[in-house]
């Protein structure tokens, strides 16, 4: 299985992120809730909550009359969208019902808030706005020719929708409004990410395109995977893209050029996600993956019962959705080893500054550590590098 999964990783205690949320059309969604619990919902049309720390089956919760289609989470609050074209909020603390709305004709694909709103995509075509605490349908985005399945917060008072009428678009989500309409894929715009007050788009032409959102232009086309591509993720300063062709991709997010290509999976890549300075990947071949994004090698395989279909960070532990069953908890995987080196280099230099009496610098480099935020191998923080360059001139 490797070595980068451990379960004594465990004793790192890591700080849980804030509760991501998740909105997904495979066969397996999750959102991570803040009562220690998550929701999954599979092929049926229940959403059971199963405990973070034990993977016990909690409560099941039952209204819908169709499959679930998507899930988000807020606090200890669900929302449920269905193929009975209807959308529920829970209470999971007493697994009930609170509302259920009704305005779609068809499938709801995704699930979003932005600014204190509800905001729903559907098969129908059309983007809906809804009052999360009342249940009342407030607007109707309309625009799209086609089903609308992806949905995505950008930047404060802007909504990202994409779809099969290969087109992006952006939305006010306080007023409905139209801000921008992104036409450029020769097909469905598969998946959405915004960075660096740019919006990246995956589909189904095997391109990644970059959109201006200020100038609402198109900057960019990166050509390179030979199938669908399917999650997009930026990651220390890279953008990584997986693929139907079960290969990821390493782009400079600067100048879109391709970095390096990552092969080890046999089916198609499903997810990506960042994770202890990591890359984690999963995909239909029944295997999560965890790759080195400095030296783009494989450093640790960790084995499945099905096809993943999603990853999530639930702090002290990650979860994968699986295509069948219960979903799958293990551990926070090991630092790569350029990351574990690094780790050493900065307690050493640590150590002799805490002499020097610039404690508080190290203790920060330690805080930022033990929340596994991402530090490239051989890159020193400034203080570091300070202190460097002094001890050579010292030499010197």
């Amino acid at each position: 299985m490797g070595a980068g999964f451990c379960s004594g990783d465990l004793q790192q205690m890591r700080k849980p992120p804030p509760p991501p949320t998740a909105s997904s059309r495979g066969s397996q969604m999750m959102c991570h809730t803040s009562s220690g619990s998550i929701a999954c919902a599979a092929v049926g049309k229940t959403v059971i909550l199963y405990q973070t720390s034990t993977v016990k089956k909690l409560e099941v919760l039952e209204e819908h009359v169709g499959p679930v289609s998507c899930l988000l989470s807020k606090g200890t609050t669900v929302f449920s969208g269905s193929v009975d074209t209807t959308i529920k909020k829970w209470d999971i603390k007493d697994a009930k019902c609170l509302l259920s709305m009704e305005g779609h004709t068809d499938v709801v694909w995704c699930l979003q808030l932005a600014d204190g709103m509800l905001f729903s995509s559907s098969q129908d075509k059309t983007i809906r706005q809804w009052d999360p605490d009342s249940g009342s349908q407030t607007t109707m985005l309309s625009g799209h020719d086609g089903p609308v399945k992806c949905l995505m917060v950008a930047e404060e008072g802007m909504l990202i929708s994409a779809g099969e009428d290969s087109t992006a678009k952006c939305w006010d989500s306080k007023n409905g409004a139209m801000l921008s309409d992104f036409r450029g894929h020769s097909q469905e715009v598969t998946c959405t990410m915004a960075a660096r007050g740019d919006l990246f788009t995956g589909s189904a032409d095997c391109t990644i395109k970059r959109w201006s959102l200020e100038h609402r232009a198109l900057h960019a086309t990166w050509e390179g995977h030979l199938e669908m591509v399917t999650c997009l993720l930026e990651f220390d300063g890279t953008l990584f893209s997986g693929s139907r062709d079960r290969t990821i991709r390493q782009w400079d997010i600067k100048d879109g050029c391709m970095l390096a290509t990552l092969e080890g999976h046999f089916h198609g890549i499903t997810c990506l996600l960042a994770a202890e300075g990591s890359l984690l990947s999963g995909a239909g071949d029944r295997t999560i993956r965890q790759w080195d994004p400095v030296e783009g090698s494989l450093i640790a395989t960790l084995e499945s019962r099905t096809g993943i279909t999603c990853l999530l960070d639930c702090g002290d532990a990650f979860f994968s959705g699986l295509a069948r069953g219960y979903p799958l908890r293990f551990p926070p995987p090991r630092m790569p080893p350029g990351l574990s080196r690094s780790k050493q280099s900065r307690d050493t230099v640590g150590s002799s500054e805490n002499a020097g009496g610039n404690s508080a610098n190290h203790e920060a480099d330690e805080e930022c550590l033990s929340e596994g935020k991402p530090m490239r191998a051989g890159r020193l923080p400034r203080t570091q590098a300070t202190a460097a360059a002094a001890a050579a001139a010292a030499a010197a």
